[in-house]
């Protein structure tokens, strides 16, 4: 691999020269320009943008620690995070954060070691590995923010998911649904899983009418897991005219069971999902949803690590409003 003296002596001049080329800091001739130019073409050189920032003080690669990778809904949103980080000349560093502890530990160290100037964590935190987390975190100096989770220990950027709830609920029962099912993610561990179905079960209840609960992993990638919620509820609920499932994926997959039964959707059960992932409106019928806001939340987890990394103060909490989207699945 080509370095920064390979190309100085290709195009005889100094390092030093190359740099003011490469960081473009100083005004030089036209033909050091093109010397310069044409040496980092012909050795295919990459500056070292570690060492640069080391040298810099100033790192501009943010750490992303994401549950999944083939999730569309963490698809959509890591496209988002690099948009916004790009906009703002910075640069991510993914990798997944999911398996046992060991392997969440080593995902954890790899964008430590990196040099990293902060972590994004898009993943369930549980207690303990807030905990451990925070351990880590003061040894290395390094700000973590956790984005869509909520979380006690570190700074947050989360979609307003009582909000959801209650958008979720009231059109249910607005559409004269009375026998309703939710699908909710694991009510232990997510803590805003709690915020969305407590606040969709308190309306139903506070309107007189009673609502079921089956749990599944949020975001899990067990197809065959939720494939099986999704076949227990129709089993054990047929009389059920309305369903709120705490993810798109859910949703479609109670969408197209419901059709393969005979149910017709939305004449005898109405069906709602979350997050309104690219696919939603090109299922049959498109799916009704409550949409985050990936633009937003993207740009202002950013703003936020950026804040972070200079050391300046910021929110411990931002809440980003969500929105229903009525398609034909109501």
């Amino acid at each position: 691999m080509a370095t920064i003296r390979d190309v100085a002596k290709y195009a005889g001049v100094s390092t030093a020269t190359v740099s003011r080329v490469l960081n473009k800091k100083d005004v030089v001739s036209e033909e050091t320009l093109q010397k310069v130019t044409e040496a980092v073409e012909k050795l295919s050189y990459h500056p070292n943008l570690l060492a640069r920032s080391l040298v810099q003080g100033k790192n501009d690669t943010i750490g992303v620690l994401l549950p999944s990778f083939d999730h569309p809904y963490w698809g959509e949103m890591a496209q988002r995070l690099d948009q916004a980080a790009k906009k703002r000349g910075y640069y991510l560093l993914f990798t997944e954060y999911s398996g046992k502890e060991e392997e969440k530990r080593k995902a954890f160290e790899y964008l430590v070691t990196r040099k990293v100037g902060g972590i994004i964590a898009c993943c369930p935190l549980e207690k303990e590995a807030q905990e451990r987390l925070r351990g880590e975190i003061r040894k290395v100096e390094m700000p973590l923010l956790s984005f869509v989770w909520v979380t006690d220990s570190f700074p947050q950027v989360i979609p307003d998911d009582r909000q959801g709830g209650l958008l979720a609920a009231r059109h249910l029962l607005a559409k004269g649904c009375r026998n309703i099912v939710h699908v909710s993610g694991d009510l232990k561990m997510y803590k805003e899983t709690n915020e969305r179905t407590y606040a969709f079960v308190r309306e139903i209840e506070k309107r007189g009418h009673t609502c079921i609960i089956y749990e599944c992993p949020l975001y899990g990638t067990e197809k065959e897991e939720m494939q099986e919620v999704v076949n227990k509820i129709f089993y054990e609920q047929p009389q059920m005219d309305g369903l709120f499932l705490s993810n798109d994926i859910l949703a479609a997959l109670s969408v197209s069971y419901a059709l393969a039964q005979g149910i017709r959707v939305p004449e005898e059960l109405r069906i709602i999902g979350y997050d309104d992932v690219w696919m939603s409106s090109f299922l049959y019928p498109p799916l009704t949803t409550i949409r985050q806001n990936y633009e937003k939340l993207s740009e202002q987890a950013i703003e936020k690590m950026i804040r972070m990394i200079g050391g300046e103060p910021i929110e411990e909490k931002t809440v980003v409003p969500v929105e229903l989207i009525e398609r034909k699945t109501t």
